[in-house]
């Protein structure tokens, strides 16, 4: 039996080539599959974050409604997390004015009363009132119109990063007494 042996010159290199192409595969595949592995990281971060200022404003429109179930209500005058809802734009009563809730720095809201843990700020809240002319009062002359107060609830909840912010509105009425 005669073996033959291929000489140096006639050994081409494409082996080389074709694993250098491979593992220039590998890498590129890596890389992509690494960086859609960070990112699914940081959306499951970011969800999580949400949902704890989901449920640091939930605590907040439970707690608000506690405050409104109370016997008593403080008044609405816009100075103590209360508010009036103003239907006329137009009108210059104090209540009416620019609400100063609006601006995020504001202290016009309540704090929430029982801590919420693990997050950057603690819920807030406001409660606004608002009446409204009851349909099924009979109407008598010189006399004023009855009206039905609703309230509405704006809480706002943060969660552990100061960038993720939910707000959530309920409207409430009172239990008749």
């Amino acid at each position: 039996m005669k073996l033959t042996s291929v000489g140096m010159g006639a050994q081409r290199g494409a082996v080389l080539i074709v694993s250098l192409v491979f593992m220039l595969i590998l890498t590129v595949v890596c890389a992509a599959s690494m960086q859609s592995a960070t990112l699914q990281e940081r959306m499951a971060g970011n969800a999580k974050d949400v949902n704890m200022a989901f449920q640091a404003a939930e605590a907040a429109l439970r707690e608000a409604e506690q405050l409104l179930s109370a016997v008593s209500l403080a008044t609405f005058n816009g100075s103590n997390g209360l508010y009036l809802s103003c239907a006329n734009p137009n009108d210059t009563k104090p209540a009416c004015a620019e609400p100063a809730w609006s601006d995020p720095t504001s202290s016009g809201w309540f704090a929430l009363n029982n801590a919420v843990p693990n997050v950057s700020k603690q819920p807030e809240y406001i409660i606004e009132e608002l009446s409204v002319s009851d349909p099924n009062a009979p109407l008598v002359s010189d006399q004023p119109v009855q009206s039905i107060s609703f309230y509405r609830v704006t809480a706002r909840g943060f969660g552990a990063s100061d960038r993720s912010m939910v707000v959530l509105s309920t409207t409430f009425r009172r239990g008749e007494s």
